[in-house]
């Protein structure tokens, strides 16, 4: 009896526009694994359904995580009894790829590494000594902002964050200063954020705003000068935001970059495929359908 096609996917809420699938699958092609990847496109009521049904009832192999649910699927795992969290999803407070093996559940986070590969091969910036500010609190901004303040001699000089969510930002700023010290500027403050922008040399949007055309933007293009970099995490289309840093003739980097080599990544997880190679399949998959 021929062995059953494996199921990976991504874990969501309204993801209609990802590339995963493309990425994935074209990967599992190149290297002759007998794999599906799919869309869970769920609603948070659906959520723990999802994951006591489909991933401890054994339908799916491993599971990348996508807004809104990395830190939920974190303290999921933290909650069920032989699940296990690897170093850096636990620095990083959210989880976004998870690997299901014969017995447990073990999760990661390649957001981190996934954004600072791409912010130095896509803008040619290094953070090192940098002032950095990140917009939005959420499962992707908090993993840049530990990822980058977990670098050293490497890190930043300062990490400024901003959100509206007050809750956010405050849960942010009590992990960080937990596990780095004092260090971290959070605001929700919208007059602050106009300080901290022109005091930056890297602005990086980690909110989803923009991913759909009529977006308003995280804040004004007018804040943007010279000697800012602009990443902006929305990989699906080239925001407002992108566009008109663009015009200024600046450097502008949307999150292309970070989808493919956080997937990459992931892939390497569930499969052991070297990462240099997985990433150029999946760069030559998205850029054939564009």
């Amino acid at each position: 009896m021929a062995d059953k096609k494996m199921t990976y996917g991504l874990l969501g809420k309204n993801i209609s526009y990802s590339l995963s699938p493309r990425m994935h699958n074209a990967a599992f092609k190149h290297f002759g694994i007998d794999a599906e990847y799919k869309l869970f496109d769920k609603k948070e009521e659906e959520l723990d359904s999802f994951f006591q049904n489909e991933v401890l009832g054994g339908q799916i192999s491993g599971f990348n995580v996508t807004v809104p649910y990395k830190i939920k699927i974190k303290e999921l795992l933290e909650e069920h009894q032989g699940c296990l969290i690897d170093k850096d999803a636990k620095l990083l407070g959210a989880v976004n790829t998870v690997r299901v093996e014969e017995d447990s559940l073990k999760g990661f986070n390649t957001d981190g590494r996934g954004f600072y590969e791409s912010l130095l091969e896509d803008t040619g910036l290094n953070p090192k000594d940098k002032e950095v500010l990140i917009i939005g609190a959420g499962g992707a901004g908090r993993a840049i902002c530990f990822y980058l303040a977990s670098l050293g001699e490497d890190a930043p000089r300062k990490i400024n964050c901003f959100d509206v969510d007050t809750k956010k930002l405050k849960s942010l700023g009590a992990a960080f200063e937990n596990q780095f010290g004092s260090g971290i500027f959070a605001s929700s403050d919208e007059g602050e954020l106009t300080v901290k922008i022109a005091e930056s040399d890297l602005v990086v949007n980690a909110t989803p705003l923009g991913t759909k055309e009529g977006d308003t933007m995280p804040f004004s293009s007018d804040l943007i000068s010279e000697s800012i970099v602009l990443y902006d995490l929305v990989y699906s289309r080239e925001t407002e935001l992108v566009k008109k840093t663009r015009e200024k003739g600046l450097v502008a980097s949307n999150g292309l970059g970070m989808l493919i080599n956080q997937a990459a990544l992931a892939f390497n997880i569930w499969t052991g495929k070297p990462v240099d190679e997985v990433k150029r399949v999946m760069t030559e998959a998205v850029r054939s359908e564009r």
